[in-house]
């Protein structure tokens, strides 16, 4: 199967090479390595560019977003006759099997369309980042399973699941050819849970491969788990998802986990120096609710 990786920087500093090295180190060779820079200031792309000459690298320009910039390698990939897309985040290892382990997935279960790898927080392998997503199962729209637990024993098994992240995801070229590509109405987060849903409804199903590992540090673009540009993000993504594919259940869901308990979310974790973020978080909210545009000036991100 001719797979080829897509690559977004955005001020990623040393972790490219680490990324880079692991994508190479699994067996996609440069040339079908698609590295996007969206409009970095760090000399990140330079230093890329000096080490691996024979990426296909291209430059936005700006700060285009995940979507957006992603697209741009998706688009160049199928041209290339990819067969398959790996997008992959830059603050994430792809183990050196992993691929191998996608393929064979995909011989296994070749209809699903998605496949999605075992996620661990670190090197050391002893706590899960994520395995897969479930969708409207308290605070916040997607919740990551098996996030924070002990790795030992846990989602050993391939199976369906309602959704996968993208920070480590393999699409087969016929959903590109049948549903598109990311929704550029997400600047970043959330955008991979809509892509499933539209696959969804088109008949393929998200496939979690246990044997496919990676490892992720998390949020290295936008400052970190419970900073304000990804909880903003998130709240604002999430409410556009429900606008598009949201269910009583997950309205219900988001009404009560996300909207009614904010006071006391805030109140409590103001306590631990992270209202703030909280705060974002509301704002996020409201401006999905009132259907206005993210707020990516006042974050930085523009």
């Amino acid at each position: 199967m001719k797979v080829h990786c897509v690559i977004v920087n955005w001020n990623g500093g040393a972790g490219n090479h680490a990324c880079l090295s692991s994508v190479l180190a699994a067996g996609i060779p440069e040339a079908h390595i698609h590295f996007i820079d969206n409009g970095s200031t760090d000399g990140s792309t330079e230093s890329v560019e000096d080490r691996h000459p024979g990426l296909a690298l291209m430059r936005t320009g700006t700060n285009l977003g995940f979507a957006a910039a992603a697209n741009i390698g998706v688009r160049n990939a199928l041209s290339a006759g990819a067969e398959a897309v790996l997008f992959m985040n830059n603050d994430a290892l792809l183990d050196a099997a992993a691929l191998q382990a996608f393929e064979q997935a995909v011989q296994r279960a070749p209809k699903a369309g998605l496949y999605g790898p075992r996620v661990y927080m670190d090197a050391r392998r002893e706590r899960l980042w994520c395995c897969g997503m479930d969708l409207g199962r308290g605070p916040n729209l997607a919740r990551l399973r098996g996030h924070g637990m002990n790795a030992a024993g846990r989602f050993l098994v391939e199976e369906e699941v309602n959704a996968l992240t993208g920070c480590g995801l393999l699409v087969l070229r016929e959903v590109f050819e049948r549903i598109g590509l990311l929704d550029e109405a997400w600047f970043v987060y959330v955008e991979d849970a809509d892509f499933c849903a539209r696959a969804r409804k088109a008949g393929f199903s998200m496939r979690y491969v246990p044997e496919a590992v990676l490892e992720h540090a998390g949020a290295g673009s936008t400052g970190g788990g419970y900073g304000r540009a990804r909880k903003y993000l998130s709240a604002h993504g999430s409410v556009l998802y429900l606008q598009r594919h949201g269910t009583l259940r997950l309205w219900l869901n988001f009404w009560l986990c996300d909207v009614l308990t904010w006071p006391i979310v805030l109140v409590m974790e103001s306590l631990r120096g992270r209202g703030r973020a909280v705060w974002w978080k509301g704002r996020g909210i409201l401006d999905g609710l009132l259907k206005r545009p993210a707020d990516l000036r006042s974050l930085g991100l523009r």
